[in-house]
């Protein structure tokens, strides 16, 4: 785990100069976090949104029209179930089309997007408990005691990936230095994430050590 001073520290060390300033290191470790939640999927981002149809304000749910507003933290959707089941979901013709198959309220079955919004269909019904479960982004590190999850799970990440984007803006000869580090801890990381998945409730073998519980919880 480290803060986000301590992550400042780090990066300045490696760079080793003169010129690249705190506020520099932050930029770059900004930036390093932005590309690591483009493409790792920690279990530990994973989010629930709990919508109560007739309860949940308009503000995250149309009951009238079954639309949810897609949360601004959303990255990837996971999926989207009721007490009946999951949801499927199909691209917007599809959804057009199960206007004449479906009736118009009930339990609903399928979902689609249009811009920042998922569409229900049937749409539900008051009372109707609907749970959307998304990969979210990580908290932005702002003060300097702050951490976050990347922090917290895989400080080297952001490091490394914090010195690529230094060494790009300082046309530094060790870029392809710091971006195989940054690959080889990604690479770990993503194995950690895939392996966990893997495992099944009653398997043998568990994580041993504390990092590992940390990525996959």
């Amino acid at each position: 785990m480290a803060t986000y001073s301590e992550l400042q520290t780090r990066v300045i060390d490696l760079i080793n100069r003169t010129d690249c300033t705190t506020a520099l290191a932050k930029q770059f470790i900004q930036d390093a976090q932005r590309k690591a939640q483009r493409g790792l999927r920690l279990p530990s981002l994973d989010k629930v949104m709990q919508i109560v149809v007739g309860t949940t304000t308009t503000t995250q749910y149309n009951s009238t029209s079954g639309v949810v507003i897609i949360p601004n933290d959303f990255i990837e959707m996971i999926y989207v179930y009721t007490s009946q089941g999951v949801l499927n979901r199909v691209p917007l013709t599809r959804f057009i089309e199960l206007n004449s198959e479906l009736a118009t309220t009930g339990n609903p079955r399928y979902y689609t997007r249009i811009q920042n919004t998922f569409h229900l269909k049937p749409i539900p019904t008051a009372g109707t408990e609907i749970d959307i479960v998304y990969q979210g982004e990580d908290d932005v590190l702002a003060a300097d005691t702050s951490s976050n999850t990347f922090s917290t799970v895989a400080p080297d990440l952001l490091i490394y990936g914090a010195c690529v984007y230094a060494a790009d803006y300082f046309n530094d000869e060790r870029k392809t230095t710091f971006q195989a580090m940054y690959d080889g801890i990604y690479q770990d990381i993503t194995n950690l994430v895939t392996d966990a998945e893997s495992l099944t409730v009653d398997a043998q073998v568990q994580p041993s050590i504390q990092f590992e519980l940390d990525i996959i919880n």
